[in-house]
C-alpha cells in the first residue's frame, strides 16, 4: 500500500489473477500475484472498466482500498486476457483474428454459460453468428447478457457466420 488516503481508507495497488467473478452474484475476487492475498472485486468495478463481466484467469491490475470487510478492488486500471485454452469440445473455432479487419458492432441474441455457446446479430443483418465462451475468455470476458452490445470480428465457414474475436462495445 502506498499510504495515501481517501476516505480514511488507505489506497494502494494490486496486480493480481481473477480467481472467479459471477455478475449474477455482482461481485468475484482477485488473488494478488506478491502476497496471495484476495481482494473483492465489486460489478461497478468492472462495469466502470467497460465490460460486464471477467473471465477467471485473466490478470489484472488495480487500486485497492481495505474496508472493514477487507482488502476491495476501487478502480480496474488494466485487463489481460487469460492465453487462449484448447477447446475441450467437438467445435472447433480458429481463434486467430484478422486484425486488419475492424470489429463490427453487434448484440447478443442469447448465450448460455452452461451450453458455453450462444448467438449474436450484427446490426442492419438479420442472420445468426455464432458465438463461443472460449471466444469471451480470449477477450478477457466471462459471458455476456441478452442485448448487451460487443464488438465482433466474423468468419464465414460452410455452417454460418462464426465469431472468431470479440471486445466490449463501448
Amino acid at each position: 500500500m502506498d499510504g495515501s488516503t481517501i476516505n480514511g481508507d488507505v489506497q494502494g495497488y494490486i496486480s493480481g489473477t481473477i480467481k472467479w467473478f459471477s455478475p449474477e452474484r455482482g461481485y468475484g475476487f482477485v488473488v494478488c500475484n506478491t502476497t496471495g492475498k484476495e481482494a473483492l472485486l465489486h460489478q461497478n468495478a468492472v462495469y466502470d472498466f467497460g465490460q460486464n463481466s471477467i473471465a477467471a484467469g485473466c490478470s489484472v491490475d488495480a487500486t485497492t482500498c481495505i474496508t472493514p470487510k477487507g482488502l476491495q478492488v476501487v478502480e480496474v486500471l488494466s485487463l489481460n486476457a487469460k492465453p487462449p485454452a484448447k477447446c475441450e469440445t467437438s467445435i472447433v473455432i480458429d481463434r486467430k483474428p484478422d486484425i486488419s479487419k475492424t470489429f463490427e458492432p453487434a448484440r447478443v441474441k442469447w448465450f448460455s454459460l452452461e451450453k458455453r455457446y450462444g448467438f449474436v446479430n450484427v446490426f442492419d443483418d438479420k442472420r445468426d453468428c455464432f458465438l463461443h465462451a472460449n471466444i469471451l475468455e480470449d477477450a478477457g470476458l466471462g459471458s455476456v447478457n441478452v442485448g448487451e452490445a460487443l464488438g465482433v470480428e466474423l468468419s464465414e465457414r460452410s455452417n454460418g457466420r462464426v465469431v472468431v474475436a470479440v471486445k466490449s462495445w463501448i
